[in-house]
């Protein structure tokens, strides 16, 4: 590897910067030209940004990229460019992994990761006192506190998706949680609204579901730091039946379960995705399933949306694309200087 240039995080990169950064290969994918000539994309990352790094045919890293492990650390020679509708792409000039000898360079395994700003600890907090004040039906109750016992060290740390939503370190725990509080105040809500309701509302439901609703993603996805990737059942299932399994097999050890509530959670569950074109195999049919998935559906797009918006780096007035919201670009606004209240913000969960 040719040193000299200076070294610079991934995420600060600009277009037309020629340095040399740290990052981890997230991940690679393999592909043909129109003219069937093969070609590598992979994808660097540190922990705000994920950067394509595209080998055609000619270049003369194609094949040695067969040896680059996903989740393995790097020191990269790049050039940055900005590539139209593409966005920031590298053109790799030259990579060799981390050495130790890097981190007086500035080398940080834990920087090339994105995590839950929010400490598992305060998450599980919020979570278990919502399940204390909504979740009335006792073997509901005792689903749900097992489920998160018997997987708190995973359910702490994994993500809640490859890509799109919530795909960080902790970020499942923290999208639970989010939804968790959203689930408890609408619950209230709609209970008291529809007070006519025979049977009334179950909150016990609502609040579980929003608990329970991606738990299969335990199953679905191989933890790892940088990327998890998907289980060989994960692809050929899917967390939506995995979670309800989970959920079926844990309420078949608590005896006299009542079938009717074990129905409604697992409808909950099954239907939390809204539309069976977003991967639902089968639509909300219950007022409780209904709200659950609205929940799931805001939640995840608000944290894409906000995503971008915190990470924008384009220059101008709006982010970049948001492939997982049609492509819209969202509007960054004027910044407001204001005294931030860091004990409020630091307790927030």
């Amino acid at each position: 590897m040719a040193i000299g240039e200076a070294v610079v995080r991934l995420s600060d990169l600009v277009d037309g910067q020629e340095a040399e950064c740290f990052a981890a290969l997230a991940r690679k994918n393999r592909g043909t030209t129109n003219r069937n000539q093969p070609f590598v994309k992979c994808y660097f990352r540190d922990s705000r940004v994920t950067l394509e790094a595209p080998l055609w045919h000619d270049h003369r890293l194609h094949k040695a990229a067969d040896g680059w492990p996903d989740g393995e650390t790097f020191r990269l020679h790049v050039k940055a460019e900005h590539k139209g509708k593409y966005g920031l792409q590298i053109d790799l000039l030259d990579i060799r992994p981390t050495r130790p000898e890097d981190e007086a360079d500035g080398f940080d395994f834990g920087d090339l990761y994105e995590s839950s700003k929010y400490p598992p600890d305060q998450l599980l907090r919020t979570i278990h006192g919502c399940i204390e004040k909504y979740v009335e039906c006792p073997f509901i109750k005792g689903v749900v506190l097992t489920i998160l016992e018997v997987h708190d060290t995973l359910f702490r740390k994994i993500q809640a998706a490859t890509n799109f939503h919530h795909s960080y370190n902790g970020g499942l725990l923290e999208h639970v949680w989010s939804m968790t509080r959203i689930a408890g105040f609408l619950a209230d809500h709609y209970a008291k609204y529809y007070d006519g309701l025979n049977p009334p509302l179950n909150k016990s439901i609502i609040v579980a579901a929003a608990i329970l609703h991606d738990i299969g993603k335990l199953r679905e996805l191989a933890y790892h730091p940088v990327e998890s990737k998907y289980t060989k059942e994960g692809s050929l299932i899917g967390h939506v039946l995995m979670g309800r399994d989970l959920v079926r097999e844990t309420a078949r050890q608590v005896e006299g379960f009542p079938e009717e509530t074990l129905l409604l959670l697992e409808h909950a569950i099954l239907a939390h995705h809204g539309k069976r074109e977003f991967g639902a195999p089968i639509m909300p049919q219950t007022v409780e399933a209904l709200i659950v998935s609205f929940i799931d559906d805001l939640d995840a797009k608000v944290n894409i949306a906000a995503g971008h918006r915190l990470r924008a780096t384009s220059d101008g007035e709006f982010t970049d694309k948001a492939f997982a919201l049609d492509n819209r670009r969202f509007y960054k606004g004027v910044p407001v200087a204001f005294p931030l209240d860091e004990e409020s913000h630091s307790t927030f969960p």
